[in-house]
């Protein structure tokens, strides 16, 4: 009987002597690092596929020409060939408004606010200029009040 005793405790200590071995053999922390990189690169993957979905809906909005001019006034201030851009300034300061975009689609100035600013032409000579402006500006004046 001692045999048959002695045998039953010999396999139950067996076999958690080998479920302990392969715990401490097994690799568990490598495993837990390789699931948290496996989640970091998922994570990465699914922010590429929606920044991928967001150029391929730009993309499709920029294949139309009108988009192209639209982004081309709004952003870079480009125009059209034959129109020119003006950029209106503050009274007396020499900084922007602080608008960007299309200027067609900026409010309108009051005349009040106006007063200062001049429009030169550069193709005409710098002699005929001062002789010109009085007689430019009245022009001008009158054109608005149509």
């Amino acid at each position: 009987m001692s045999a048959a005793r002695t045998h039953r405790f010999i396999v139950p200590l067996t076999a958690i002597s080998a479920v302990a071995l392969i715990a401490a053999w097994f690799p568990f922390s490598s495993l837990l690092a390789q699931s948290a990189q496996l989640d970091a690169t998922t994570h990465q993957i699914s922010t590429i596929e929606r920044q991928s979905q967001q150029l391929a809906i730009e993309h499709k909005l920029l294949s139309s020409n009108q988009e192209i001019t639209l982004l081309a006034r709004e952003q870079y201030q480009l125009v059209a060939p034959g129109q020119r851009l003006i950029q209106i300034l503050n009274n007396g300061s020499s900084s922007l408004t602080g608008r960007t975009g299309d200027p067609a689609n900026q409010p309108l100035v009051a005349p009040s606010d106006a007063s200062g600013l001049l429009v030169t032409n550069p193709s005409v000579p710098e002699t005929t200029k001062h002789s010109t402006q009085f007689w430019s500006r009245v022009m001008r004046t009158l054109q608005f009040w149509r």
